[in-house]
């Protein structure tokens, strides 16, 4: 007849939810470096722009473009760290 382990299920069921639980702050994660990446290519618009515009205009823009260029290495060091959490979760499992 069949034998039924209650602790062992019950480990299992536990697994399963601490796996499905990595899976979801994986999730977040990625979409967090998704929307950065997003951020950065924006910044990125906003420097071009800024600095066509200065041009045209026969201006310095060097600290508005100083300003962009540090807003985008924020976001740069956002995505390592968040990259760093989803290496944390890989080697969790």
């Amino acid at each position: 007849m069949f034998k039924f382990d209650k602790s062992k299920l019950e480990q299992k069921a536990s697994k399963i939810v601490q796996k499905s639980g990595d899976m979801v702050e994986s999730g977040k994660i990625k979409l967090n470096i998704t929307n950065l990446e997003k951020e950065i290519n924006s910044l990125k618009s906003e420097l071009g722009n800024t600095l066509y515009n200065a041009f045209k205009a026969g201006n310095n823009a060097e600290s508005e473009l100083t300003a962009i260029c540090n807003k985008i290495d924020e976001k740069y060091q956002e995505i390592d760290v968040l990259q760093k959490q989803l290496e944390e979760l890989k080697t969790k499992e």
